[in-house]
């Protein structure tokens, strides 16, 4: 007879700052028997208290923030600190206002076949849509002359009537205009693209990729990106790009090359730079979808859209929800790290002064 496969150990790493600490222990409550590591920014909201039993705090967190990299710092200091301290077969990135949308046994079968990593991505030099509706924030730092001039020619490459794709969990630009500005625009993001002239540290070895930074993986391959990560020059090119997540993420996932899953959440229809938020008229979609996560739910436990997702897709039983504080709270103390050192504004100032003689000095050789 054959031995029954054991189950695997997942580890829920979810990102906090602002949200309510009663939508987190919703949440965990709902991933249960799997550790929830949360990594909250006490900065932020001091008086952050958990009672769900399978939460465990990340020590010393990092002061994080949209849009700044400290929320990059806040992840894979929660992935150094759970390879050293936790014993897990899988961890699966989450925000507080995420919610599984299958059982917690679909989604363990699920991470158990051949498959270590799941997340959704786009090749940015291989896709000119997304080149041109994004490579400005990967291939230039921001608050930088050559940011504002890529960002400027971008907008003209498309125009007010472009088309939209949303794929990978974020959303890009379709379409370009057919005219000479859309084409020198084409030209010098081209140009760009070479290390030569975009100083910049992505290269054939290196592709750059762009998508959702909610991604899930295996142990090893956790520990392949952290390396990575640390490996001289990485983290400090990064820390210098718009929203880099949705860069170093993805290409650091393609570099360690896994063998990759389509990504577990489904993400709401973004607004811009924001997803939007799922509601009670989505039921049915989320009924639909093969994912096993979605996010945005409204931050509120007793919303009816996150009680009939729990009680109708998850088969939670919410009497254990809210129960009383007779067990005890979790709370841990509020340290936070440094913030973050920007570059140089010297050095930045240079390579602007770098980056528009090679564009323009060497302008023809752009195809």
């Amino acid at each position: 007879m054959g031995t029954e496969k054991m189950k695997p150990n997942i580890v829920f790493l979810v990102m906090s700052a602002v949200g309510k600490p009663e939508t987190v222990d919703q949440l965990a409550r709902s991933l249960a028997p799997h550790t929830v590591l949360v990594h909250h920014d006490f900065s932020q909201a001091p008086d952050f208290v958990l009672t769900a039993p399978n939460v465990r705090f990340v020590p010393n967190p990092k002061r994080t923030g949209w849009a700044f990299f400290g929320f990059v710092d806040g992840i894979f200091h929660s992935m150094k600190y759970a390879l050293a301290n936790l014993d897990f077969d899988y961890l699966q990135l989450l925000s507080p206002s995420c919610l599984p949308i299958k059982s917690i046994e679909a989604f363990e079968a699920h991470i158990s076949g051949r498959e270590e990593a799941h997340f959704d991505c786009i090749d940015l030099f291989a896709d000119q849509d997304a080149l041109m509706s994004v490579g400005f924030r990967a291939l230039t730092p921001e608050k930088t002359l050559r940011h504002r001039i890529m960002r400027r020619l971008g907008d003209a490459y498309f125009g007010a009537s472009s088309g939209r794709r949303d794929e990978a969990g974020i959303w890009l630009h379709s379409g370009a205009r057919k005219s000479p500005v859309a084409l020198l625009a084409l030209g010098v993001f081209k140009a760009l693209s070479r290390p030569s002239i975009g100083q910049h540290i992505f290269n054939e070895n290196f592709r750059p990729y762009y998508g959702s930074v909610w991604f899930g993986a295996s142990r090893h391959i956790v520990s392949a990106m952290l390396e990575k990560f640390l490996h001289p020059g990485v983290r400090d090119y990064f820390s210098r790009l718009c929203i880099a997540d949705e860069f170093l993420i993805p290409t650091l996932l393609m570099h360690v090359a896994p063998a990759k899953g389509p990504m577990n959440h489904f993400i709401q229809r973004f607004d811009h730079a924001h997803p939007g938020r799922i509601e009670d008229e989505d039921m049915e979609q989320l009924k639909s979808i093969p994912a096993f996560f979605a996010r945005k739910f409204p931050d509120d436990p007793a919303a009816p859209i996150r009680i009939r997702v729990l009680t109708e897709l998850v088969g939670s039983d919410l009497s254990a929800q809210w129960p009383g504080t007779a067990g005890g709270k979790l709370q841990h103390s509020s340290a936070q790290a440094a913030p973050v050192t920007a570059a140089p504004a010297a050095a930045s100032q240079a390579a602007d002064g770098n980056f528009l003689a090679g564009l323009f000095g060497q302008g023809k050789t752009a195809q």
